[in-house]
């Protein structure tokens, strides 16, 4: 299967001052289409960054970004506006919703943006938060509702246009255990229901050992990735050594 990410000696170096912050050194990475990855490590391990740059949410200082066969590192910002609209979900640890909008048209706008008809919009956002157990919920604003709702209502977000990609940043690091627990089972079945592939940034373990694979950085490097699929049939395959690869790309 070909890889829908690869990630090439991916470096990104911060100034800090007189100083200069390695927060990614190096790193080499293949995510492959349907895959739950979760990228772990502990504060200023450089995860966060790896998010963003998957996202191209900033640009690298140097390497390859490789995306749905589309290379990140060379577009403008523009061209990375439209290749996240069209490719890529977004799941926040502070949900993001707009205040003083409902449930529904939170979870719309994507679509509004991708110029959706509002029929077929509505219809859509519709059937998502049903299946998110929120038919209830869709007039009500982000005051009105718990953070597991508003959390819910996020993932519809993300998810409403069907991405190949979703990114998720600690994603249920603001809801309880039991919260956490429903809310990850609810991103992972409609992810795979969708065939999107899903990349998660999180501190807990328990929520790592849940994923296809775990990419264990520390001090801007991969040190190590865990597979911890249990039915090859039924998961997305990876390369069977885990190690990082290293083929350059095209330039």
């Amino acid at each position: 299967m070909e890889p829908i990410i690869k990630l090439r000696n991916l470096v990104k170096v911060y100034h800090v001052g007189d100083e200069k912050l390695r927060a990614l050194d190096g790193v080499n990475l293949d995510v492959y289409p349907g895959e739950f990855l979760c990228i772990v490590g502990r504060s200023g391990s450089g995860k966060s960054t790896l998010l963003n740059m998957l996202a191209g949410l900033e640009k690298p200082t140097r390497g390859a970004i490789q995306i749905a066969g589309e290379r990140l590192d060379k577009m403008n910002e523009s061209q990375l506006v439209r290749f996240r609209l069209q490719h890529v979900g977004f799941i926040f640890q502070q949900f993001n919703l707009f205040p003083s909008l409902t449930a529904l048209e939170n979870v719309t706008m994507p679509l509004v943006y991708r110029g959706v008809a509002p029929k077929v919009r509505k219809k859509k956002a519709l059937a998502i938060l049903k299946q998110l157990g929120l038919s209830t919920h869709v007039k009500h604003k982000p005051s009105q509702m718990s953070g597991g709702q508003q959390q819910r209502v996020g993932i519809a977000r993300a998810l409403v246009a069907s991405p190949e990609i979703v990114f998720a940043d600690e994603p249920t690091g603001n809801l309880d255990s039991r919260t956490s627990d429903e809310i990850l089972g609810l991103i992972k079945e409609i992810a795979r229901k969708n065939g999107a592939t899903l990349i998660m940034v999180t501190h807990d373990n328990s929520i790592a050992e849940r994923a296809d694979r775990v990419v264990r950085l520390l001090d801007g490097k991969i040190i190590e990735i865990i597979d911890n699929r249990q039915n090859a049939q039924e998961q997305p395959q990876a390369p069977q050594n885990n190690q990082s690869p290293k083929e350059e790309l095209p330039a």
